[in-house]
């Protein structure tokens, strides 16, 4: 009975969470909107009269899956601007509500409600409207579809996760080099291929209706496109004489890499969540709703680092003149301050163990060498 009474009160508390967020995000929107917005609605305007995303602009750099959904959004809004932006975030806001009961069944609810009222959440669902989210609630889906047997050969559930971890990349790249982790863990090499090719194809295929009118733009605008490089790991955690011989993007790669390996033994949707830390800390490329794409990660691995990215970021999407530009509220922050946070947390939380076994021994050696200098024994 207590069990039961305790169960109906967590869900009480996570439905107000989910309404008290929702009516968050809501009102971000209605602050007006940036850039990316602007994007949107030039791409929903030439799919309006029938033209080719690919060909007729540069500010659309991912697979069609998202500008589909845009489209049915502003059809749904009339093709009226202000009701397609609430659309937009009510849309994103309804996929945060997604990757928050996902993390309330494999988490526990503090890891939802964390996720859920995050002010960086908050501000890129409703002010920014980015899409990761929906990404990374996909490749959440993907991840649990793909189960942990990674010594067993890739089975129809497997591929079928396998084909939703594609349709995730399509959506957007933030998933890109999840197959290639995915592949450190299973067994076999005719089975590894099989887990990086088939995402991998499913991505390409997504261009295929497109390819015939837009080809030289989705190479140019989607293979070919290039952040611009701010290089805040490189340049500040890399020693000059590596930054002569590899370049940030060199770097980047590597660190990849390294954590692959480092955690493959994590079980799936653990090793996804540290995915998108990694990604983000070490990209050479950071604007400001990347910032958001580790926030489940964060929700789920809260440590004093983390709780400090968390209002770093919120500081800069508060004052930065890309998010709410309130400059009149705090001094300005750039965008490294919270990367270097979120690359001591992803330290701290990879070799933890070990740092804090060395903290021990140092406090003994000292001890010890206080003791020997002042003639005490033991």
């Amino acid at each position: 009975m207590d069990t039961s009474k305790n169960n109906s009160k967590l869900s009480w508390l996570l439905l107000l969470v989910i309404l008290v967020g929702l009516a968050a995000r809501m009102k971000m929107a209605t602050l007006g909107s940036n850039y990316d917005m602007a994007s949107y609605r030039i791409v929903v305007g030439i799919l309006d009269q029938g033209g080719s995303v690919y060909a007729a602009t540069e500010r659309y750099n991912y697979g069609p899956i998202w500008f589909l959904i845009m489209q049915g959004l502003d059809i749904l809004a009339g093709h009226n601007e202000t009701v397609f932006r609430y659309f937009v975030a009510g849309f994103l806001s309804l996929v945060d509500v997604g990757i928050c009961l996902f993390l309330w069944r494999k988490f526990g609810v503090l890891a939802a409600c964390v996720f859920f009222l995050n002010p960086v959440s908050i501000i890129i669902t409703g002010y920014h409207s980015q899409f990761d989210n929906l990404a990374i609630l996909i490749g959440l889906l993907a991840a649990w579809r793909l189960g942990d047997e990674w010594e067993q050969p890739v089975t129809r559930r497997k591929f079928f996760a396998l084909v939703v971890l594609g349709v995730s990349i399509s959506t957007k790249h933030i998933l890109f080099a999840f197959p290639f982790w995915l592949a450190v863990k299973q067994k076999g090499l005719g089975q590894k291929a099989i887990v990086v090719v088939v995402p991998i194809l499913v991505f390409l295929a997504g261009f295929a209706p497109y390819w015939h009118h837009g080809g030289q733009g989705i190479i140019a605008h989607v293979f070919q496109y290039r952040s611009f490089n701010n290089d805040y790991f490189y340049s500040f955690f890399i020693p000059r004489w590596l930054q002569e011989l590899y370049s940030s993007r060199s770097v980047w790669f590597f660190c990849i890499a390294v954590f692959a390996f480092l955690y493959r033994k994590k079980n799936t949707i653990d090793f996804l969540l540290v995915y998108t830390c990694v990604l983000v800390a070490t990209s050479p490329a950071v604007v400001n709703q990347y910032l958001a794409i580790p926030i489940a990660f964060v929700a789920t691995r809260l440590n004093p680092l983390t709780v400090l990215y968390t209002l770093l970021v919120t500081w800069v999407l508060l004052i930065h003149p890309a998010g709410l530009h309130m400059f009149g509220l705090l001094p300005r922050m750039n965008l490294n301050i919270p990367i270097y946070a979120l690359c001591y947390a992803l330290v701290w939380i990879t070799w933890q163990t070990e740092i804090t076994a060395g903290f021990r021994g140092l406090c003994r050696w000292g001890v010890a060498e206080v003791k020997n200098q002042l003639g005490l024994k033991e």
